[in-house]
């Protein structure tokens, strides 16, 4: 009888298993063919490697390391980084925000203006605050939107294609 609060309360602090969040799983996959269509202007960020920096989103940084980390970007290997909560980021391709982390989100838009870096969010009007790419549900299936407008403020040249295939594009 003893044994079972304590089960109850050792499962309760276990983290999602991110083998079956299907979110993240969903999103990284997003992430990585995001990064394949589209073209940073900025001449250092065609060196070394390929940044993508996670604020948040445990399972999608668990999955990001698991199914990408030993792929590339064009020639860049992709590195992908667990960022702690804080507007000071380091170079990054791509920075994903969790909606867990978003009360950072508006120093660091801040600090990232018109820097090459596509931020990406999840949350309900991320776009009109200056996220590049948002992820959204719709009928129950994930998403993205995307901002044109806030791409061409990061030096950042989207491919048709990322374009086309959008839930919704602001211009």
């Amino acid at each position: 009888m003893l044994a079972l609060p304590l089960l109850l309360c050792s499962a309760a602090q276990q983290p999602r298993d991110a083998e079956k969040d299907t979110t993240s799983i969903l999103q990284a996959n997003y992430l990585y063919n995001i990064a394949k269509l589209v073209e940073w202007r900025d001449e250092g960020m065609r060196q070394g490697n390929f940044i993508i920096g996670v604020i948040g989103g445990a399972n999608l940084y668990q999955e990001l390391i698991k199914q990408y980390s030993t792929r590339t970007i064009g020639k860049q290997p992709i590195e992908v980084r667990k960022l702690p909560r804080s507007p000071d980021v380091e170079r990054c391709h791509i920075l994903f925000v969790g909606k867990s982390e978003l009360a950072v989100l508006p120093e660091l838009l801040k600090r990232m203006q018109g820097k090459p870096t596509m931020i990406v969010t999840e949350y309900a009007g991320a776009l009109e605050d200056g996220a590049v790419v948002n992820f959204v549900k719709v009928d129950n299936l994930l998403k993205y939107e995307l901002s044109m407008a806030n791409a061409r403020r990061h030096g950042l040249v989207v491919g048709l294609t990322l374009k086309n295939l959008a839930h919704r594009v602001e211009e």
